[in-house]
């Protein structure tokens, strides 16, 4: 009885490696060619929802800390703040690459604000909801010093919004199987408070609104085809 159920399971290994390798030796197709170019700079409303650029900071990096590490795989990449009537402020950062080949997990915020010199707590997997439905997302607290940064992510790989390096490694591999490259876009929004609840709470706002001010013909650059 064992040998059976040992051939079979050996036989399924070797078919599942065959079909990896096929895919592997198969020209790639990258998705990025198959569709129109992005532009960050058109894409993203510089006034929405009663959120607008913050002029005091027009121009700068929303944080030098992350921006070497985005461009090494990024094609194409947005950093700007808003503010709204309040007075409340939320940096944004959007980097778009047209062929997600390499590690992308090394690219995470987690990560890159690690290697900034940043303390890393409270990770979370949640979601958010928006006018478009559900957005998966991840959550943490980058802290350096007397700066404490509350950060809110999602990465889409190809059509799969993911979170954290487990998601974003099955969404690549379940690509590289079919013989196609994905394109992604890493969507990241934070927030200077020591209230991190209410740092969330604002952002989950800002990003439904931002969603809703994109043009709908160009949401699923942020989201794959879950647009409306």
């Amino acid at each position: 009885m064992k040998k059976p159920f040992i051939a079979s399971l050996v036989l399924g290994a070797l078919m599942v490696a065959a079909a990896a390798l096929t895919a592997f030796m198969a020209p790639a197709v990258t998705q990025a060619d198959q569709r129109a170019r992005i532009d960050l700079e058109t894409m993203i409303p510089p006034e929405f929802g009663g959120w607008k650029i913050d002029a005091s900071t027009a121009g700068h990096i929303v944080n030098p800390t992350v921006k070497g590490a985005l461009g090494k795989i990024y094609n194409q990449t947005l950093s700007r703040t808003y503010i709204n009537g309040e007075g409340e402020r939320i940096m944004l950062s959007i980097a778009y690459g047209g062929a997600q080949k390499t590690d992308l997990h090394a690219h995470r915020p987690e990560i890159c604000y690690a290697s900034g010199g940043f303390d890393i707590s409270n990770k979370t997997k949640t979601f958010i909801d928006t006018a478009i439905g559900q957005i998966p997302v991840m959550r943490l607290v980058a802290k350096q010093g007397a700066r404490n940064e509350p950060i809110t992510y999602w990465i889409r790989v190809g059509e799969a919004l993911t979170r954290g390096w487990i998601e974003q490694k099955v969404a690549a591999i379940s690509y590289g199987l079919t013989g196609k490259v994905p394109d992604g876009i890493l969507v990241r929004v934070s927030t200077i408070s020591n209230d991190e609840q209410d740092s969330y709470r604002i952002q989950q706002v800002f990003l439904g609104a931002m969603l809703q001010a994109v043009r709908s013909e160009e949401r699923f650059w942020l989201v794959g085809h879950m647009a409306p």
